[in-house]
């Protein structure tokens, strides 16, 4: 690109290489020359031609000097440059190639990034600058943002200026740090053991209760797309929303069995290792697919078939299962979680298999941040509610006669498959399972009457039952620690303590009900 051919009375300054000019209709000068094979046009600002000369003279030389010393000649406005990459954005999500956060991204780059930065050039946008955002959106937001949201405004921030790099409106180098020092996160809203148990308890009759048709089908598929959900910890979304019949794998390794998920969603994509009970719930989705229903389990895998796991008996994949889940916790009286005043989402779930991993499963921290596509900071982060729980091995000594490498073994094999489950039809009942030792504490609190126990047996039980029944009302404030102490007898000789007194315990010691010399007392350290 050249110049125009000039006109004899045009204003021009360097030999020609500057011209000055104006736009019909308006009294101010336009400065106008070629840098880097570019037209670059500028508005002097100045309506009397002596000042805008001088004001073309700066305006040419400044260019000059980011030319000489490698800085972006041509710069834009921000709303110029986040409309750029908004489009980009918005295309990618119409082909299905787009991230889920994309959407988020949009959200913001329109209600918060250009209403404030919108009239600023990229180039001009420091950290200075960054700190005024940060008080004008604390004062629109009327709170302090958690660091979450400010993550997901400092990766659209970001977004914007990688477009502006790319396309040569500013250099790298001139990329502002952005600093996430947001509010802490709450605690996430997830199950608990009964609430967990009263939920898939009641997914039966829930289930019989919908309409017939496409309503009860829809109930049928999230019984087993939360099943899953809480027996892998795979996100809700992208990870399950593009689960196919090909991403699911068995193998064997010293002569056991088992399942294998490849996911793909905000973190790339990985491979899962699921429960045993999943096959269940995977074969059930198959019996109800008429195009499947007639191959074995093994088939169906070796097939590697690209059809969504998640779909409706006529082939479709549904949208709707966050309303219907929502209409299940109102149903069940599960849908605001008492421990953090929050509703309860799909989430829950994958809140719930980290609980339930570092728990009951014994799982370190970072086996489950590998198997949940996150890091160890973020487990740290929203689980450290749990470390009472996960040091009572440390501070009860229950495990220290068995060697950890066989304590792992057996952990392991809760989650292998059997020939049996593994050809085994999918029948009309399938017994929702838990992680293994949440259905044996379930198994004892439920069927514990029924089993026929020796006199020793029957004494110890009554002894549990009045400790729990103690800390119950300890809890309640209808007796002191002294008197609970007592009940449990931790003066005697002969003291022992039942698995979950010590858990009641610590579960009081979290609420600052039980202090640390009670906890000691009746940990029998």
């Amino acid at each position: 690109m050249t110049l125009p051919k000039l006109n004899p009375n045009t204003p021009t300054l360097m030999d020609g290489e500057v011209r000055l000019f104006k736009r019909k209709h308006s009294s101010v000068w336009q400065v106008v020359f070629m840098m880097d094979g570019r037209q670059v046009r500028v508005s002097t600002k100045k309506r009397i031609l002596k000042d805008a000369k001088d004001a073309a003279r700066e305006i040419y030389l400044d260019y000059r000097f980011r030319q000489k010393n490698g800085l972006p000649v041509i710069s834009k406005r921000f709303a110029d440059v986040a409309a750029l990459c908004r489009a980009t954005m918005k295309e990618q999500l119409e082909n299905g190639a787009g991230k889920k956060s994309f959407r988020d991204y949009i959200i913001v780059i329109d209600k918060y990034l250009v209403p404030f930065f919108g009239d600023l050039f990229v180039t001009s946008i420091d950290y200075e600058m960054l700190q005024k955002f940060a008080r004008w959106r604390e004062e629109k937001m009327g709170r302090e943002p958690r660091a979450s949201t400010l993550n997901t405004h400092n990766s659209a921030l970001n977004r914007i200026f990688d477009e502006a790099v790319a396309r040569g409106y500013m250099n790298k180098s001139q990329i502002p740090v952005l600093v996430n020092k947001g509010r802490d996160s709450v605690r996430r809203p997830d199950f608990t053991r009964e609430e967990y148990a009263t939920l898939i308890r009641k997914l039966p009759s829930w289930i019989d209760a919908g309409r017939e048709g496409k309503s009860r089908d829809m109930r049928h598929l999230l019984r087993d797309y939360i099943l899953i959900l809480a027996n892998t910890g795979m996100r809700h979304g992208t990870e399950a929303e593009n689960l196919r019949w090909k991403h699911i794998s068995l193998f064997e390794d010293k002569g056991l069995k088992y399942l294998e998920m490849s996911v793909s969603g905000k973190t790339g994509r990985r491979d899962i290792i699921c429960r045993a009970g999943t096959i269940n719930y995977l074969k059930r989705i198959q019996s109800r697919c008429p195009d499947i229903a007639h191959l074995s389990f093994e088939q169906l895998i070796k097939s590697k078939r690209d059809e969504p796991v998640f779909r409706l008996p006529d082939g479709t994949a549904s949208a709707n299962l966050r309303q219907t889940f929502r209409i299940l916790m109102k149903d069940t009286g599960l849908l605001t979680c008492p421990r953090t005043g929050q509703d309860r989402t799909l989430y829950s779930l994958r809140h719930t298999y980290a609980t339930f991993s570092l728990l009951n499963d014994g799982m370190d921290v970072h086996t489950l941040a590998v198997q949940m596509g996150t890091s160890i900071l973020m487990i740290e982060r929203h689980y450290s509610h749990l470390t009472p729980r996960l040091k009572k091995e440390m501070l009860t000594g229950k495990r220290y006669d068995t060697p950890y490498d066989e304590y792992k073994a057996e952990r392991v094999q809760g989650f292998s498959i059997s020939d049996e489950d593994l050809h085994s039809p999918v029948g009309d009942v399938i017994e929702e399972s838990l992680p293994d030792e949440l259905e044996e504490q379930l198994e004892e609190d439920t069927k514990g009457s029924e089993r026929t126990l020796s006199a020793e047996n029957q004494s110890s039980d009554k002894k549990t039952e009045a400790s729990l029944k103690a800390l119950d009302m300890l809890d309640k404030g209808l007796l002191t620690e002294r008197a609970v102490l007592a009940v449990i007898g931790t003066h005697e000789e002969s003291y022992t303590v039942a698995p979950n007194v010590r858990i009641k315990a610590l579960e009081l010691v979290e609420q600052d009900k039980l202090s640390e010399r009670g906890l000691i007392a009746i940990l029998g350290v």
